[in-house]
């Protein structure tokens, strides 16, 4: 007996547990159900704000009325400071080095002493060349008279002048070798690198120094092939350093032949360097502005992509129904961005275009945060 009534009680709990889970799934079913609807409900209103006059829904969105300006497009292209002229100044004799009047990094101008080597005995040479030189000019003079008196033939007085000639070319050739034992600086610059000392010995072709041009200076960098068409030569344009200084200045080189392995043009910009702060070698960015063209400057948040993955906006027609406008980037800036593909007037969606689409009547709010370009 005692069995019977446990195996009742049993299946009596077994049943209750049935009906709590079945209690359980209705309620879930239903908070799924009433979630949708609320959902669908949102949705409506979000798509649906009223009727027009014919009876057609329509959605209330915001716009901007934009007008197309002149917006110059400008080329950013990432280059370097250059020296316009940077020389390695070398010897042209062979001596002993006895001064060197210039400091490594020191202004040094055209013409002024860089390293001076030991005369040796050039001076002697010298003086007993000119004193050859003197003889010979003695004796063309005497061949002359001669000649002229009928005492010595044409020969005997081109053979003195000769003479005479290669007397006077031995003395220049000493005297010069006489002066390049005084290297100079070939132009105003800063002397950059000087590797020799007081007592080295130069050989012909060592270096004594490195000058560099600093004024004007030079910021280099690569045009591609499709930019090199829109920049001419005395274009005004302008460096920024990666320091932020910024330095004007107009192109004055265009490479005419592309480099083989970039297919790139090098470009040299010109900018002054009053202040001789320019350094060879430093990075900056060259901007060269170019042609003027139409465009419009909108919000970034404005931008949207269409079902075929193009990038544009969407706009209201006069008919009040949406359009997209296909549109393509020239530019961003901290204002907006500029682009170009709409028409020269627009009314330009800026809130609620991610809710629409193309055909869809609307009715626009006008505000005047849409930038107005």
């Amino acid at each position: 007996m005692v069995g019977k009534i446990r195996a009742f009680a049993e299946r009596n709990a077994i049943s209750e547990s049935y009906i709590w889970a079945g209690i359980i799934v209705a309620i879930v079913f239903l908070w799924m159900v009433s979630g949708q609807i609320g959902s669908d409900s949102a949705q409506s209103s979000v798509e649906t704000d009223g009727l027009g006059e014919s009876g057609e829904q329509f959605v209330s969105v915001r716009g901007a009325r934009l007008s197309a300006k002149d917006h110059v497009q400008t080329i950013l292209i990432r280059g370097r400071t250059e020296a316009s002229r940077l020389v390695t100044v070398r010897a042209e004799t062979v001596g002993r080095v006895i001064s060197v009047p210039a400091e490594k990094g020191s202004l040094v101008n055209q013409g002024d002493v860089i390293c001076e080597l030991s005369i040796d005995a050039r001076e002697a040479q010298l003086a007993q060349a000119r004193a050859a030189m003197r003889q010979r000019e003695l004796e063309y003079e005497a061949a002359k008279q001669l000649r002229s008196k009928g005492h010595r033939s044409e020969t005997q007085e081109a053979a003195a002048e000769a003479a005479f000639n290669a007397a006077e070319a031995a003395v220049k050739e000493i005297e010069v070798e006489l002066e390049h034992t005084k290297i100079r600086a070939p132009f105003d610059g800063l002397l950059d690198q000087r590797p020799v000392e007081v007592g080295d010995f130069m050989q012909k072709g060592d270096a004594c120094g490195t000058l560099i041009d600093q004024q004007p200076f030079l910021v280099t960098g690569q045009l591609s092939e499709a930019e090199v068409a829109l920049v001419e030569l005395g274009t005004k344009a302008e460096a920024v350093l990666v320091s932020g200084e910024r330095h004007a200045g107009a192109i004055s080189f265009i490479a005419a032949s592309a480099d083989a392995n970039t297919r790139t043009f090098r470009v040299e910009l010109e900018v002054a360097n009053e202040n001789l702060t320019l350094r060879d070698g430093i990075t900056a960015q060259i901007q060269i502005p170019t042609v003027a063209v139409r465009a419009h400057q909108v919000l970034p948040s404005s931008l949207v992509l269409n079902d075929a993955g193009q990038l544009g906006v969407r706009a209201a027609g006069d008919d009040e129904r949406v359009l997209f406008h296909a549109v393509s980037i020239l530019a961003d800036d901290p204002t907006g961005v500029w682009v170009t593909g709409l028409p020269e007037n627009v009314t330009v969606i800026i809130v609620g275009q991610e809710y629409v689409s193309e055909g869809q009547k609307v009715k626009v709010t006008l505000e005047q945060s849409g930038i107005q370009s």
